[in-house]
């Protein structure tokens, strides 16, 4: 029976990992994606530092974004 609840709550913690690792990456991406369309949209307007600055917070949140996706490849590459 202790066996079974240890598993139970392995399985838990696996899960909730996923869905807090999905949802962390998922908005990474997407606030990555908003900040290259801003500064698109302020190097139009003439605005360079500001469009540099969009630039750099987008580029940082791709590289974290691709961080987070390599380092879970790696864990799935490890043996147990």
């Amino acid at each position: 029976m202790i066996l079974v609840a240890s598993t139970a709550s392995a399985l838990i913690r696996v899960v909730w990992s996923s869905i807090l690792a999905s949802v962390v990456v998922s908005i990474l991406f997407a606030g990555a994606v908003v900040g290259l369309i801003r500064a698109s949209e302020l190097r139009r307007a003439s605005r360079g530092p500001a469009a540099a600055a969009c630039t750099a917070a987008a580029t940082v949140a791709l590289l974290i974004c691709l961080a987070a996706v390599v380092y879970g490849l790696i864990l799935v590459g490890q043996k147990s």
